[in-house]
Formats: C-alpha cells, sequence, structure tokens
C-alpha cells in the first residue's frame, strides 16, 4: 500500500478548500455553540496525554469528492490512540481475510470499560476489536515478520488511510510505554487463555506505536471518508480497502466504538464512530461524509466531550442518522423505449428501415440510473419483466449507474437465465466498465457487453435484420450509384448524368474526409466502405458520433442546399470510396439538365425531411 505523500503535495485543486460558504458558517456556529463548555477532564491515566491545552476544539468534515471543510483547531496535531483501532481492524481483515479475524476477535458490543480485562468464556477471544484487549489482538494479526516491519505496515496503512504520510510522536509512546502494566497485563491473559501468539512485550510495543501515530482533525475527517467512499480515500484517489471489509469495520464501530456509551451514541447521533483518549472523535455516514473532532477533556467513560456534543448537534441538525427516514428514493429505471422509436445512428437503406420501423419493437431500451442495491435492483428487474411482450433483445443502458452491488449481481443473474430460457439476449451499455458487470456474462449469445448505447442498439438491429434475412452488406461491398437511394427517382439515365460530374475518390481507414468548420462544396456518394460523422460535447473535449453512413449511403447533402461551413467531422471507419459531387458540377447539371437537378433536389429535400421527423419521434420517445 502506498501513500500519495504529504497532504499538502497532494493535487492542490483537491485539498483546496472551498470558500467560505454555508458548510463553512455551519461548522463554524457549532464550534462557537461549544467552544466555552469546560466539561470533562483531559486524560492523565497517560502522563504525556495529561499535558493537553483543554480549551483545543476543532472540527472538519471531508466529502466524497475530496472538499474539506473546517472549524476551529482542525489541524493541531494530537495522539490517535484509540481511534487507530478500526482502521488497525481493517488492516488485519485485509491480511488475514474475515474469517481468520474472527477466528481471534468477536463482535459483540461489551457494555464494559475500554481497557476492561474481559474475555469469552468459551474461547478465551476478546468480545470485539474495540476494547483494548481485542486492539492488542488485532494488531498482532497484521502482517509483518517483526515488530518493525508490523509496525512499519500499520503506519503505512494509517498514512493510506489519512492521505498524506503520519509520524509517531515519540514522548507519547514513551508514556504509553510506561505506564502501560494493565495492557500487559491483558495481553498475558490472553496468552494464557490461547488467544494471542506470541511475545506479550512486542505486541503491546506495535500497538503502543499505533496509539501514539499524530493526526488532526482534518485527518480524522479524511480518514472517516475513506471509509464513507467505501475504502477509497477521497484526496488520493486510492483503494486502501476493499468494499467487502468496509462494512464489516463499520458494523463494529457503530456497535462497539463509543464504549459503554454506544448505545446512547448511535440512537442520537446514528453514525458508525470511534472515539480516543487524546480527545479524537471520527464518524462516518455512508456514502456522503466523514467527520473529524477534536478535543482533549473526556466525559467518565473516556470519549470526548464536545467531540460528542459536536457531532450530536451536526446529526440532528441536518438528519445524519444513519437509520433515519430517507424519503422514496428515484425509480432506478430512468426511462424505457423501443427500437421503433429509438433507433441507431446507423444510416439504413428503405428495406431496412421498413423492416426496424414494422420490427424494431423486439428491442427494448432501459436507461438505469444510480446505485444499483437490492431494492433498486428489484425494481429494475420488475420493470424489465413488464416489458418483455415480443421482445427479442433487452438493453440496459449503464451510462448513469454509479455502481452495481453484490445483491444486484444475484438479482440481474437469476433475471438473465430467465430471460435466456425465453430466447431473449441482454445487452449492456456500459461505457465506465463497471466492476462486477462482467461477472453477469453468460459466455453465450445470451449476454453481450458493450462499450456504449449506440453500439448495442446497432448490434441489436443487425441481429433483428439477420433473422429478417436482410443482413447488412459488408464494408467491402460495392453499391453502383444506380443503386443509390438519394439517386433511386432520377431513373438511368439521370443517375448517368450525375456520375458523369462525379469525381471518384478512395479514402484509408482514419482519415478524415472532411472537418468540422471546413467549406460546406460538395456532395458524398458512399459505394463501398463505411464512415462515421462526429460532433464534438459541448465543452469541445471529445467526440462523440453522430452517425454511421454506409455503403449505398449519401453525406454532405446540405453542401447543395445552403453551402456554408461544415458542421461535423467525418471520419472514415472502413477503406472508403465515394462519387464526390461538387458544387460547381451541381451547377453544370442545372445548366444542362434542369429536370435531374430538380429531381436530385427533391430528394434531398426528402432525404432531410426523413432524418428530421427521425429526430423528433426519438425526442418524443425521450420525453416520456
Amino acid at each position: 500500500m502506498r501513500v500519495g505523500g504529504n497532504a499538502r503535495t497532494v493535487e492542490e485543486s483537491r485539498l483546496r478548500a472551498p470558500d467560505a460558504g454555508p458548510m463553512e458558517r455551519m461548522l463554524a456556529d457549532i464550534h462557537e455553540t461549544f467552544r466555552t463548555d469546560r466539561s470533562g477532564k483531559v486524560a492523565s491515566f497517560i502522563p504525556e496525554l495529561a499535558t493537553a491545552d483543554p480549551a483545543l476544539f476543532g472540527l472538519a468534515v471531508t466529502t466524497m469528492d475530496g472538499l474539506r471543510y473546517r472549524a476551529g483547531d482542525s489541524d493541531v496535531a494530537f495522539t490517535i490512540q484509540s481511534v487507530s483501532k478500526p482502521f488497525v481492524y481493517a488492516l488485519a481483515l485485509r491480511d488475514r481475510g474475515t474469517d481468520g479475524v474472527l477466528a481471534r476477535v468477536g463482535v459483540e458490543p461489551t457494555g464494559d470499560a475500554f481497557n476492561a480485562i474481559t474475555l469469552e468464556p468459551e474461547t478465551g477471544r476478546p468480545l470485539n476489536p474495540m476494547v483494548n484487549a481485542g486492539a492488542l489482538l488485532t494488531s498482532s494479526l497484521v502482517g509483518g515478520g517483526d515488530v518493525a516491519e508490523r509496525f512499519d505496515r500499520v503506519l503505512t496503512g494509517l498514512s493510506a488511510f489519512a492521505g498524506r504520510q503520519l509520524t509517531v510522536n515519540e514522548r507519547v509512546f514513551a508514556s504509553e510505554r510506561d505506564t502501560g502494566d494493565r495492557n500487559r497485563a491483558i495481553g498475558y491473559l490472553m496468552r494464557g487463555a490461547g488467544a494471542l501468539r506470541g511475545p506479550v512485550d512486542e505486541i503491546c510495543e506495535v500497538y503502543f506505536r499505533q496509539c501514539a501515530v499524530e493526526v488532526t482533525a482534518a485527518d480524522l475527517a479524511v480518514m472517516a471518508g475513506t471509509l464513507a467512499r467505501g475504502g477509497v480515500n477521497p484526496l488520493t484517489g486510492e483503494r486502501v480497502l476493499d468494499e467487502e471489509h468496509v462494512s464489516h469495520v463499520l458494523t463494529v464501530m457503530a456497535t462497539c466504538g463509543m464504549y459503554d456509551r454506544a448505545g446512547t451514541w448511535l440512537f442520537r447521533v446514528g453514525l458508525p464512530a470511534k472515539s480516543g483518549v487524546a480527545g479524537g472523535v471520527c464518524a462516518v455516514l455512508p456514502g456522503q461524509l466523514g467527520i473529524g473532532v477534536f478535543s482533549p477533556p473526556l466525559d467518565e467513560v473516556g470519549n470526548s466531550v464536545r467531540g460528542v456534543r459536536a457531532c450530536e448537534r451536526l446529526a440532528s441538525r441536518f438528519a445524519l442518522h444513519l437509520l433515519a427516514p430517507q424519503g422514496e428514493p428515484p425509480h432506478p429505471v430512468r426511462g424505457t423505449h423501443r427500437g421503433d422509436a429509438l433507433s441507431s445512428k446507423r444510416m439504413r437503406g428503405a428495406r431496412e428501415r421498413a423492416v426496424l420501423a414494422a420490427r424494431g419493437s423486439a428491442i427494448v431500451i432501459h436507461e438505469l440510473q444510480g446505485d444499483l442495491v437490492f431494492a433498486s435492483a428489484e425494481r429494475v428487474v420488475r420493470t424489465v419483466r413488464q416489458h418483455l411482450d415480443d421482445v427479442r433483445w433487452v438493453v440496459l443502458d449503464l451510462r448513469r449507474v454509479a455502481a452495481v452491488r453484490e445483491p444486484a449481481l444475484e438479482l440481474l443473474r437469476v433475471l438473465l437465465n430467465e430471460l435466456a430460457s425465453r430466447d431473449v439476449s441482454i445487452l449492456f451499455a456500459d461505457p465506465r466498465g463497471l466492476p462486477g458487470v462482467d461477472r453477469l456474462m453468460r459466455g453465450d449469445w445470451s449476454t453481450q457487453r458493450v462499450p456504449d448505447l449506440e453500439t448495442a442498439l446497432e448490434w441489436a438491429e443487425e441481429a433483428l435484420l439477420i433473422r429478417e434475412d436482410l443482413a447488412t452488406l459488408p464494408p467491402t461491398a460495392y453499391v453502383p450509384l444506380g443503386e443509390q437511394e438519394l439517386l433511386a427517382e432520377l431513373g438511368e439515365e439521370g443517375t448517368d448524368v450525375i456520375g458523369a460530374v462525379c469525381e471518384r475518390r478512395t479514402y484509408e481507414r482514419g482519415a478524415t474526409v472532411f472537418d468540422e468548420g471546413d467549406p460546406a462544396d460538395e456532395l458524398y456518394f458512399v459505394t463501398r466502405g463505411l464512415v462515421n460523422a462526429q460532433a464534438p460535447n459541448a465543452d469541445g473535449t471529445r467526440w462523440f458520433r453522430l452517425s454511421s453512413v454506409p455503403a449505398g449511403s449519401a453525406f454532405g447533402e446540405l453542401a447543395l442546399v445552403d453551402g456554408g461551413r461544415r458542421s461535423t467531422r467525418i471520419v472514415v471507419a472502413e477503406t472508403t470510396t465515394c462519387e464526390v459531387l461538387s458544387v460547381a458540377a451541381f451547377d453544370t447539371v442545372l445548366r444542362e439538365n434542369p429536370d435531374v437537378y430538380n429531381a436530385l433536389v427533391r430528394a434531398i429535400a426528402r432525404s432531410l425531411s426523413a432524418q428530421l421527423r427521425r429526430a423528433t419521434r426519438e425526442i418524443q420517445s425521450l420525453e416520456e
């Protein structure tokens, strides 16, 4: 696991605090509310902690996109102490696996103080990883051949959660080591019960150093934010912990993180959290934000007084309780369309268009959105099953889907089996390559994963046309001018007139026939090959396909209507031959063969009108 260096060296735009706004004012208001609260006492059982300034008080929040909001003493360093426990537990889960850790450390709340000497009677296991007994054993499960290697792994892991390189306060470490007899006693008790394996003093040394790592409230907010983002650090973008282990960590934080006040905390605040005797508190709102608080004075059970009160105020003011009703989420199916209304951008001949208009409803497209979890996936499955009448191809458009979770994969897998039994194919339009979708592929005709909706639609249309014995011509096929749809009504003589004034050109794959802004002064009849019409997106950062023009079709018609400049780029997809009619040649046809000229103008007008009607139908379909 690598760390991206000191937090202040990570990409500046990601770390820059936002301008003063509602979040800063809100944190400042909460800070001011509790700033003069002098309740509680600074921890004294570790002598070095007793020197802390009781007036220090800092708040920080980190969002999922890496913005950091702060108030008060949020950048003052203090030792992490027990706030390290859930993160080291995460490292143990990563190194040993869930079953390997559960065999050694339980997950049951105790109702006892954090330093209680209590083990399971039957197994000798510590009851959970948030009390000192469990934390000692958890620390021993982190990989490493000796004390130095294990602690280096712990420090590297904590640093990855924080998004910067952390260091140890050696004075606090020495103070912990010199006064840590109770933790040693816990260690010897566990070793005697067979739960702890290895030299107690070495295990305690790693644990004491772990507790003496220095952090700030801002660091704790980032660490909590990493858990909130499913194990990905919101500042560095590094995956620190697999998603499957994040839920395990959050569970023990929710049930055990605030010691024998865990129930009260969960009732009032409702967030997975962990406190430490140096005054730190970190809290997690999954999928939304991480919270870090620092204030040294503690209550009678060892939790920061101002830290708890600030979190209570924050949670109540903005309804952050994890179990608070959230209202009904948006429907995961943003829209459903049929292939006779929403089609691919590939230009088709008259017979193909007629078949797609008559049979295109056999293709159904579902635009999905949001996070696909159990409830949303169930609604997707229900919607798909409600639109299966006479359907042979189902397209699931995933471009607006954030993630496909494990429960969704299970439901979708059952759906795919049902669709295959009905001879229905399903295509996943997955431009971002969402993790997990590959596991839905059945390895046969019934499932396809393609990069975008356009490709999915074209694939389904081709399959439909093949069923109707109208397979699309291969790119190498030659379509003479006499079979060009735009020239169909000109007859043989009229076509000969146009052919006589055209110039034949061949373009290799990847070539640009013309670019956006070029003079619009030529009409192109494709006789062999395939070209794509492209247009830039709104900010000009990428190009997308407007249409595909195969042999037998034409492009550039507007050149003969209004001239001007090109609004698209034409790129050759397969080696292409065109018969090119220039504006000057068209003027020659007007002077010498006005009837042919007028017939071609009418054909161009009908073609443009048909394209407009198709676009109107698609817009109407998308707005339904």
